[in-house]
């Protein structure tokens, strides 16, 4: 206990008896430090604050009911409620466990309930009715599943069986509320232990359906576990913070929207209400519209046949992979035997569900510095989280590629670290950090590979760092006069400084000259025709 909370203990023991409760007393019985403390006065809220701001203290009402004053000093505060009956108090308390009494002079406990035996035993249960206490507040729902975790305890039977067949109330709780027990249980040490008990409970089958559907659905060949079981690994793996956390746990939640499995199809290629038809198969591409559209519009009219991706869940879709010349496909949609399994884009469905997920919650009042910011982030990550394991795949495969290494790492983490206005060199850090848990996620991997990817990572940092420091000597003044003579003006302006920026970093040209901005010249030119 520190100085603050004993002195306003000692201005409110002159008045009435106090006692103090909940999870200080837990903590100091499980010889755990603690920070805050609850205390239970038999005084008047009101002649409460009364004393409270005679003696300089300036308390806030707070809690459901206002029936709470609250005090704060740095990173310490004290919640003071009014009680008549300890014993009728701890009835409407949480759990046992956080419903013992104790005095701030002789550390005497009153312990009406047997909360210090739920202790000593790992039993968690609630105090009276856990129906009535879930019903009452149902983000003890959350709690429950915090303390069961964070101290190792049994939930006790009735209790848990409540807590499931009332999980749904957590829906009259506001967001705010709820998005603050889940940050303290995404950041428990032992968080994945958590999450399966949300999910054994119903948690994300009533409020987050998208993970829940992840169970059961298989992968490809480089993969030895279930989405469900991938997922729960790269969280395992990932630090407990909650930027990474999140990351991990929603990275792949877009698999179950585009598992697919291998197929040929073949027939008449049809072009009507903007899309492309072979049968009643609707064909979609992977790469964009441009690209699809560049291989199949000269088909149209035509008896094709195609290798594509038929979805799992959308069985009326056919993902375009490429034209069949040579090979043999009869009429209509075949299965390729022995065929791959695909999740063609899944990150890009990820990052756009996890989207939808976000506005459910408020996380951004969690993230360090600025919170929308670091949300976008987040969505970019996971849109981008397969970046590097594309962008290596000649090496993890002991292949030759056609671009130098040093050109295609450049390349990634500009793409990653900048975001149109600020190089961020967090955001390599995080990707790093959330391909490793995800590369080394119920997979098998030889030491050499093992080595690679550590290069790789080293090699991603010191390219980023070299990003960061270069970037603000670029020295504009070459490029001023070059754009006048080349008579640049408006928006393209802002389009060629953004590309000559680019390019810059990515071929790691420190110095401007004539020669570099002719071949950006051309570049942009050749992409502004393109457009």
């Amino acid at each position: 206990m520190n100085d603050f909370q004993q002195k306003l203990i000692d201005v409110l023991a002159e008045h009435s008896q106090v006692w103090i409760v909940g999870g200080a007393v837990r903590d100091k019985l499980l010889g755990r430090d603690y920070q805050d403390i609850d205390l239970a006065s038999s005084m008047q809220l009101e002649k409460t604050e009364i004393i409270l701001r005679e003696n300089g203290y300036k308390p806030k009402k707070l809690g459901r009911n206002f029936d709470t004053l609250s005090l704060f000093e740095k990173n310490s505060r004290v919640d003071v409620v009014r009680v008549d009956d300890l014993k009728q108090d701890a009835l409407r308390r949480d759990f046992t466990i956080n419903a013992i009494y104790m005095n701030p002079y002789s550390d005497e406990t009153f312990d009406p309930l047997a909360g210090k035996k739920d202790l000593i035993d790992r039993i968690l249960k609630c105090c009276g009715s856990p129906e009535d206490r879930f019903r009452e507040d149902p983000i003890r729902i959350l709690r429950m599943i915090k303390f069961a975790v964070e101290y190792d305890m049994e939930i006790e039977k009735e209790t848990w069986d409540e807590a499931k067949d009332l999980v749904a109330f957590l829906v009259t709780v506001s967001k705010e509320r709820v998005t603050s027990e889940l940050v303290e249980i995404f950041l428990l040490e032992q968080a994945e232990e958590a999450i399966r008990l949300l999910e054994k409970i119903g948690y994300w089958d009533v409020f987050v359906p998208e993970l829940a559907r992840l169970k059961g659905i298989v992968q490809n060949q480089y993969h030895s576990l279930d989405v469900w079981e991938h997922t729960m690994a790269v969280f395992r793996n990932t630090p407990q913070d909650l930027f990474l956390r999140l990351a991990g746990l929603f990275h792949d939640i877009g698999k179950w929207e585009v598992a697919s499995r291998e197929c040929y199809l073949g027939g008449k290629l049809e072009y009507s209400n903007n899309k492309y038809w072979i049968g009643n198969y609707k064909i979609i591409g992977t790469r964009g519209s441009k690209q699809l559209d560049y291989q199949l519009k000269p088909l149209v009219g035509k008896e094709v046949k195609i290798l594509g991706a038929r979805l799992d869940e959308y069985p009326e879709i056919v993902q375009f992979k490429r034209i069949l010349r040579a090979e043999q496909v009869s009429r209509g949609l075949t299965y390729v035997e022995n065929g791959k399994r695909h999740f063609l884009n899944h990150e890009k469905a990820s990052s756009r569900i996890l989207a939808e997920i976000l506005q459910r919650y408020s996380f951004t009042m969690f993230f360090e510095g600025a919170g929308q910011k670091r949300e976008q982030e987040l969505l970019k990550l996971v849109e981008n989280h397969m970046r590097a394991t594309l962008t290596f795949m000649p090496e993890f495969r002991g292949e030759e590629s056609r671009r130098s290494f040093k050109d295609r790492a450049a390349e990634l983490v500009w793409d990653i670290c900048w975001d149109g206005r600020n190089f961020e060199l967090q955001n390599i850090h995080d990707f790093v950090v959330l391909w490793k848990a995800d590369f080394m996620a119920g997979k098998v991997y030889s030491e050499s590979k093992k080595t690679l990817f550590e290069q790789i990572f080293q090699e991603l940092i010191t390219i980023a760092l070299w990003q960061q420091e270069n970037l603000p000597k670029i020295d504009w003044q070459i490029f001023r006069e070059y754009v006048v003579t080349q008579g640049i003006t408006g928006q393209s302006l802002g389009r060629f400084k953004d590309l000559v920026r680019a390019k810059a970093m990515k071929e790691r040209q420190q110095e401007l000259n004539q020669l570099f901005l002719k071949k950006a010249y051309a570049e942009f030119n050749r992409g502004h025709k393109r457009s």
